[in-house]
């Protein structure tokens, strides 16, 4: 334990042996994320099922911005999704992770209201409070809106940082767990790192973007005879680690529409850690941006720990190579994960051989993007689809999936490639508010028309039968 936290908890402890308290004993519990600017851990307080909610906003922060960010904190009953109020955390923030980890600040803090908001000013120097401090723990008092507002060395960079929350109390403020049943979580919140670069090509220059939501970009190269982009960030390939966290790596890739034959790509090539990844990893959008076409890794944990088994022991970085495809057809998505990580899409189209001008059934079921598990509660959407002219062919606005899925019914104008975003806007649960921690936008491409594989076989049979019927002919008697 830092020095910091220990003469806190020392300060904290003493308290509670100075006053006659009544404390509420539960089990201790630890939960841990990575690499996500959202998440929400369970605890179990006394009878009551709670959720901490853990955001970082905006996710995206660089030098040279340095605009104010906010760190939320909410604990929530999960039954009937009421803040808890008379909330009291001890909160320390760490830039990094494991031995390369610095301490930025710890403190402790109560909010009446149950939500409590840093809001931070980042900036160089000491870290600052302002407001004002109770007397029983020495904490800082959130304002009626729950906000304590604070100014530092937080955020200044992309990177990961380490959120370390241990719930003193609930209820009231001389309301505290025991030291031995104080419910604590480990959350590693990432804060976008925008890397940019130009490269020349043929002669001519262009300038290539990275927004890495994990870690800093480094090692970025560029190689024009494979048109292979590739770069690296730092990363702990420690499969208990990974195991035990909630973890999600999203690296966003700009290129110019004008670099010829790359900006320009129908389909792209792309490797981490030496190994192909496709379908819902890969995320193409030619649509989003007149300028630049956008790519995202999306690579979730059973990704990654899949990957993990594949990495040569003692690896500290996550690598990345980019370049266009190599002639593969491009295909209709089936599988579509959102950038949030949140929230996995699986598609469906009736007929599976699609055509221009009839009407085709799309089915969306939506599932947990970590766990793998159904979401059966109601589930709020937009859907959106563009032809290669960025024209939206098929919008449908604040469309609800009913326990977690949904049909519509739509008709293709042209035989053409089609670009679709489906994005989520929230998540209902019966008698609760609406949930939109889990938000994000999922995107696909659809093929009109496209041979389904069985049928590309089947073809494929037919022709061979046709061509050995042939041969046979040319070898019979009397053949012209």
């Amino acid at each position: 334990m830092k020095a910091g936290r220990q003469k806190i908890f020392a300060f904290i402890f003493s308290a509670i042996l100075s006053f006659s308290i009544f404390v509420i004993g539960i089990p201790s519990q630890r939960a841990f994320a990575d690499g996500l600017t959202t998440e929400t851990f369970s605890a179990s307080l006394g009878n009551r099922q709670a959720e901490l909610l853990v955001k970082v906003n905006p996710p995206i922060l660089t030098d040279a911005s340095r605009e104010d960010a906010y760190m939320l904190f909410r604990l929530y009953d999960a039954n009937n999704n009421q803040t808890i109020k008379y909330t009291s955390f001890i909160i320390t923030v760490e830039k990094g992770v494991g031995k390369n980890a610095e301490e930025i600040f710890t403190d402790v803090f109560h909010t009446e209201s149950g939500l409590l908001q840093l809001r931070v000013q980042p900036s160089e120097g000491e870290v600052q409070f302002f407001g004002t401090r109770e007397q029983f723990l020495d904490a800082w008092v959130a304002d009626p809106g729950g906000t304590v507002n604070v100014r530092g060395p937080i955020f200044l960079e992309g990177g990961i940082y380490h959120l370390r929350i241990d719930i003193l109390g609930i209820d009231s403020i001389r309301n505290l767990f025991p030291p031995d049943k104080i419910p604590r979580f480990d959350s590693w919140l990432s804060v976008g790192d925008i890397f940019s670069e130009n490269v020349v090509y043929q002669g001519q220059p262009y300038n290539m973007t990275i927004i890495s939501y994990y870690d800093r970009v480094k090692d970025f190269n560029f190689e024009s005879q494979k048109q292979q982009f590739t770069w690296a960030m730092p990363f702990d390939w420690n499969a208990s680690r990974i195991q035990s966290t909630n973890i999600f790596v999203h690296e966003e890739v700009k290129i110019p529409k004008s670099f010829a034959g790359i900006g320009d790509a129908p389909s792209f090539a792309a490797t981490v850690n030496g190994n192909p990844i496709s379908g819902r990893m890969l995320a193409v959008d030619p649509f989003s941006s007149e300028k630049d076409l956008t790519l995202h890794y999306l690579v979730n944990k059973n990704d990654i720990i899949s990957l993990a088994g594949k990495v040569p022991e003692g690896t500290s970085e996550m690598t990345f190579t980019l370049a266009p495809g190599t002639g593969d057809n491009v295909q209709t998505t089936g599988e579509m994960l959102t950038d949030s990580g949140n929230v996995n899409v699986l598609v469906e189209w009736t007929p599976s051989q699609l055509s221009a001008g009839i009407d085709s059934t799309l089915t969306l079921a939506f599932s947990d993007g970590f766990s793998g598990q159904r979401i059966t509660d109601d589930v709020g959407y937009n859907l959106r689809i563009f032809d290669l002219n960025d024209t939206e062919v098929y919008t449908r606005l604040d469309l609800v999936a009913k326990g977690g899925s949904d049909t519509q019914e739509i008709e293709f104008p042209r035989d053409e490639n089609y670009h679709m975003q489906v994005e989520i806007t929230g998540i209902m649960r019966d008698g609760q508010t609406l949930d939109q921690t889990r938000n994000g936008i999922a995107r696909g491409t659809v093929v009109v028309p496209e041979f389904p594989i069985n049928a590309m076989l089947a073809m494929a049979g037919v022709v061979a039968l046709v061509l050995a019927t042939q041969r046979l002919a040319r070898k019979m008697p009397g053949f012209q």
